[in-house]
């Protein structure tokens, strides 16, 4: 990628990247980039850092960008991407659990269950599954 591609402009960083098949303009907000990494981190970021923020997470503003073409007008030249735009690794948007909903280790214990036998180890079918047919005389 060229290096004039990625500039910061004030607050946001834009990119100028093809997607769908069109040159298109991608200004990611200081805010995106705070809630990606962090607030306190983002704040202290100068220019060059924002820049190579986009640098080196290209495929997740190129993605990101590309759900906000299909959510508003596919025809569009410039793409603003803002807080709630960037999907984080660890689940914070989109993701409304906060923790694993499991909360036991369901694998199977080696202990037996009581004095009832464990179902799985003895015959299933005790008897036949449907009544004979009845005879033909």
């Amino acid at each position: 990628m060229e290096n004039d591609s990625i500039r910061s402009s004030g607050a946001d960083t834009l990119v100028e990247i093809w997607i769908e098949g069109k040159l298109r303009s991608v200004c990611i907000s200081q805010q995106a980039i705070g809630a990606y990494v962090g607030f306190e981190k983002a704040s202290g970021m100068s220019d060059r850092d924002r820049s190579e923020f986009v640098r080196a997470h290209l495929p997740l503003i190129v993605s990101a960008a590309k759900a906000k073409l299909l959510e508003s007008n596919l025809a569009a030249d410039n793409v603003v991407i803002d807080v709630d735009d960037l999907p984080r690794d660890d689940g914070a948007k989109g993701n409304r659990r906060k923790a694993e909903r499991r909360k036991t280790d369901r694998r199977r214990s080696n202990q037996p269950r009581g004095a009832l036998p464990d179902r799985r180890r003895s015959d299933r079918r005790q008897g036949e599954r449907r009544s004979p047919p009845p005879k033909q005389d």
